[in-house]
């Protein structure tokens, strides 16, 4: 009866089986640590929309990381972000770059190009999520596998009629 060997065994974690998993072959794997467990991956859709450019691109798989070699974009400090799957978008895809500035005062990026598309003082950059403008910042605003991202320069309000953002006066009630 030939000989065989006894197999070790060896410890595995939960958070490496959940990352075995979530990871096919061949595709980038991150960084495994305290940082990683329990954050998630999701394959969305992104288009841009509103510049010269216009594109709509295939699968993305996103996820929370550091952007522009500085902040955590990170919903809930786990989840992907409208900003992590338009990076992920330009750097799968080529979308001609994306550029974004910190804004200390929201604590979130605001994207100030996409394709050579700058935003400024008359239009800027919106992102959609399954065609809803999101209301917070675009690395506080969770995205799940299956959504739709959309990036749209868009007119600033007030910009063009000049009348800004101040309420309209109030009509005076009649007795």
């Amino acid at each position: 009866m030939p000989h065989v060997p006894a197999r070790r065994a060896v410890p595995v974690t939960a958070a490496a089986l959940l990352l075995a998993a979530a990871v096919p072959a061949g595709a980038e794997t991150p960084v495994v640590g305290r940082a990683a467990a329990g954050r998630s991956i999701a394959a969305v859709r992104v288009a841009v929309t509103g510049g010269s450019y216009t594109a709509s691109v295939g699968l993305v798989r996103t996820g929370p990381r550091s952007l522009f070699g500085g902040f955590y974009c990170a919903a809930d400090g786990v989840s992907p972000t409208p900003l992590t799957a338009l990076v992920d978008a330009d750097r799968i895809y080529g979308l001609g770059g994306v550029r974004a500035s910190w804004d200390p005062a929201t604590q979130d990026y605001v994207v100030t190009a996409i394709h050579g598309d700058v935003a400024d003082s008359t239009k800027k950059w919106n992102a959609y999520v399954n065609e809803k403008k999101i209301t917070t910042g675009p690395c506080h605003t969770a995205i799940k596998g299956g959504d739709k991202v959309r990036w749209t320069l868009e007119a600033v309000s007030g910009a063009a009629s000049g009348t800004g953002t101040a309420e309209p006066p109030r009509r005076r009630r009649e007795r």
